[in-house]
């Protein structure tokens, strides 16, 4: 039934979107509508159709009553388009009926007409009707004129409300007190207690109904409760005995505006809070109180205070549980949380680990190797004797652990100290110490103040090669030999290029050298030309 309801007011709603009728009139299964809008012929069809209906027809003389109680009944001035309109592209002899004119549903059925003029007709023209001339009009279609009339049919239907005056809201845009069949979708609302109605399939239907359908009929707001749907008032006003229209109320509580509760007096009132709140400094609002701030909140050992909004909660601190009402200590070592050994204590418990070993420092509850000397005895597998293990920053030696000295391999900058399983690095006076293990002067931008002799502690994995160090005299040195060096280069470059620049003067003069032979025999030893080159004459 509710979702049937509701398509059906869907329908309803769709044609409601369109603009509102001045005046309106059921009668034989068919509603009409007047509608002072400007429009022309096409654009009128269109309007109507988005209603559900079409331009009005005029058939009968009972019609054309209809329509002349439309007209003067209505507020309305001006030229009204009826669904009638000349298509045919010849010039047609009849002067009588229709003179070739169709209706606007396409056909041509008619027992009345009223033309002003019964000349034939030779081109495109669509009727219209006024207040003062109801005769048939010929004009062009594209003309825009003063508004149109509409015509729906109406097989569904509820009649009028039994015993009461009532106005009717229609889906078609008009409202009327004078209908004897109201169309489906209607709203009425009956007099004297304002009931308000809705005509579903020929069943009035009283409000308050669905709030998605025209608000439940509510004149303030609707509200949906588990079995049904109600109306509510605003402040200060109370729901009237017909369900669905709202009055002021007299109670001076009813416009208070008490956050929680109120009592009145006379003309006065005074608001309140429930239990677990308090009167806020407005005198209407009202704020949680913390109990939680009375220590005797919550009595017995071994329980914490919660507070709530409007209350508060006792439940048992950490490490305890409620048993028979008392707070009493839970046995976490039962459940084995710890590597070794367990120790539980009130409300809590202690890790430890046995001999050899120290607990994590990454989670106190697992145990890793440990040895406080240079040397001690390694965790072997007493099954597998080559199944040995030793400590971070111990070797494995014949089933035995030996401290890796980390300050042999220049781990630290300046002073180093070797501990059993790692090392220290210091710095001397005046220099502090960089997590990587090296030194810098107490000036060094952005390394801050610190003891010079702060300990660097690295992990166990083993010392990475000592990175050189460079100080200020070391640096400067290096400068001035790179300079020396580019100075005695420029020189030797000059040199070179005055030596070759004295090789092509001469070679200039002449060009040619007559060169001595150079002969070498099998049996002798090779004779060297002389010294000089002598120059040909």
């Amino acid at each position: 039934m509710r979702e049937m309801l509701g398509m059906a007011m869907a329908l309803v709603l769709l044609r409601l979107r369109s603009a509102s009728a001045n005046n309106g009139y059921c009668a034989d299964e068919k509603c009409f509508s007047i509608h002072a809008s400007a429009a022309s012929f096409s654009a009128a069809s269109h309007a109507c159709k988005e209603k559900g209906g079409h331009l009005m027809t005029v058939r009968t003389e009972q019609t054309s009553s209809v329509l002349s109680d439309l007209l003067e009944n209505s507020n309305v001035t001006g030229d009204f388009w009826l669904g009638l309109e000349y298509v045919d592209a010849r010039c047609l002899d009849s002067t009588g009926g229709l003179k070739g004119y169709k209706w606007i549903t396409g056909d041509d059925t008619t027992h009345y007409s009223n033309w002003k003029i019964t000349d034939a007709v030779c081109f495109s023209r669509c009727v219209s009707v006024s207040k003062n001339a109801q005769t048939w009009h010929e004009r062009s279609c594209q003309e825009i004129i003063q508004g149109y009339l509409c015509e729906y049919n109406n097989t569904e239907y509820c009649h009028p409300l039994l015993g009461t005056n009532a106005s009717y809201e229609t889906p078609f845009g008009f409202t009327s007190d004078n209908l004897k069949k109201i169309p489906c979708g209607s709203n009425g609302t009956a007099q004297p207690l304002g009931t308000r109605h809705m005509c579903f399939y020929g069943t009035w239907i009283q409000a308050p109904w669905s709030c998605e359908v025209f608000g439940g009929g509510c004149e303030h707001k609707c509200e949906k409760t588990p079995q049904s749907h109600r109306c509510i008032c605003p402040a200060g006003f109370k729901i009237d005995m017909n369900r669905v229209t709202c009055s002021q109320n007299d109670d001076p509580c009813a416009r208070a505006g008490c956050a929680q509760e109120c009592f009145s007096s006379g003309a006065t009132h005074v608001c309140a809070c429930g239990p677990g709140f308090q009167l806020h400094a407005d005198g209407k609002t009202c704020e949680d109180i913390n109990e939680c701030t009375d220590t005797s909140a919550c009595p017995g050992a071994n329980k914490e205070c919660v507070n709530t909004l409007g209350s508060f909660k006792c439940p048992c601190a950490p490490g305890f549980e409620n048993e028979g009402g008392a707070c009493v200590d839970v046995d976490e070592c039962a459940a084995g949380p710890c590597e070794h050994d367990c120790v539980n204590t009130k409300g809590g418990y202690n890790c430890s680990c046995g001999e050899g070993f120290k607990q994590s420092t990454e989670d106190v509850h697992k145990c890793k190797m440990h040895c406080p000397t240079f040397e001690c005895p390694a965790d072997c597998d007493p099954n597998n004797n080559a199944q040995c293990e030793c400590p971070d920053g111990f070797l494995l030696e014949d089933e035995r652990c030996v401290d890796i000295d980390e300050c042999d391999s220049g781990s630290c900058d300046q002073g180093c100290e070797n501990t059993p399983g790692s090392f220290a690095c210091s710095c001397s006076e005046g220099f502090r110490l960089l997590e990587n293990g090296m030194c810098v002067t107490d000036e060094f931008e952005g390394s801050g103040t610190s003891d010079p002799f702060d300990l660097f502690k690295p992990t166990s994995r083993p010392p990475a090669v000592k990175p050189a160090s460079l100080s200020a005299g070391s640096l400067l040195g290096i400068m001035v030999c790179t300079v020396i060096s580019i100075l005695l280069l420029v020189c030797l470059a000059h040199c070179v290029r005055s030596k070759m620049h004295h090789y092509d003067v001469h070679k200039g003069h002449d060009e040619i050298y007559d060169f001595q032979q150079v002969i070498i025999d099998k049996n002798t030893h090779l004779s060297y030309p002389n010294r000089y080159l002598k120059r040909e004459t």
